[in-house]
């Protein structure tokens, strides 16, 4: 357990970084630049073999009935989640100029209407799994292209948001609305993550009792 808790507080810190690249582009005038570099991070995480939410919630899909697999996923969750929004609140004190852009950023994913919640998460999670999936097929330049996809288009990744949370912490951050918010892309990322797997699964028929 120690070891699978310290592979998601890597994964974490690297999300992190990406964070703040893709923070600091944007607010240069060079969003596309950091959409490229963001990818680093995922890219790191799979040559590692770290451990990221979004990486293997997809692959629930192929291990319902597996309990501990489950539980590996949602320690990963929670380490994620804590580790990337701490790493935001040091951002926060220490990188004012991010921190700035992060408030932006967060505000106005938190503004939007909780239908483009559902839908963006879903697709950012079905997107990393791709990239996940493609990485282990030998294609890692799916990691390249999937991530900028997911940043370009405005899509929700729970893991990335929690730093960006963090970075932008003050009277929205403990709100009910942004909890939902949380909620919403943590189990949207999941749904889209596990949608390819289920549409591609070949399904065993059960015999007749």
């Amino acid at each position: 357990m120690l070891t699978d808790i310290k592979k998601a507080v890597a994964s974490g810190i690297l999300i992190s970084i990406g964070g703040c690249v893709l923070l600091a582009s944007t607010k240069a005038g060079m969003m596309w630049a950091g959409a490229v570099l963001f990818s680093l991070g995922l890219f790191a995480i799979c040559e590692y073999g770290f451990n990221l939410y979004t990486g293997k919630v997809g692959y629930i899909a192929e291990h319902f009935k597996d309990v501990k697999y489950i539980r590996l996923v949602l320690l990963i969750l929670v380490v994620n989640l804590l580790t990337t929004f701490i790493m935001g609140i040091l951002v926060s004190f220490c990188l004012p100029d991010i921190a700035e852009s992060a408030r932006a950023s967060y505000a106005a994913k938190l503004a939007a209407d909780p239908k483009k919640w559902v839908l963006s998460s879903i697709l950012c999670g079905l997107l990393m799994y791709l990239a996940v999936d493609l990485w282990k097929r030998g294609q890692k330049i799916g990691v390249f292209l999937c991530v900028p996809v997911f940043i370009f288009s405005g899509f929700d990744h729970s893991i990335a948001n929690s730093f960006y949370n963090g970075a932008a912490i003050g009277e929205q951050t403990f709100t009910l609305r942004n909890l939902a918010f949380v909620v919403v892309v943590v189990l949207g990322n999941a749904l889209g993550g596990m949608l390819l797997p289920m549409l591609t699964r070949k399904w065993k028929k059960t015999s007749e009792t």
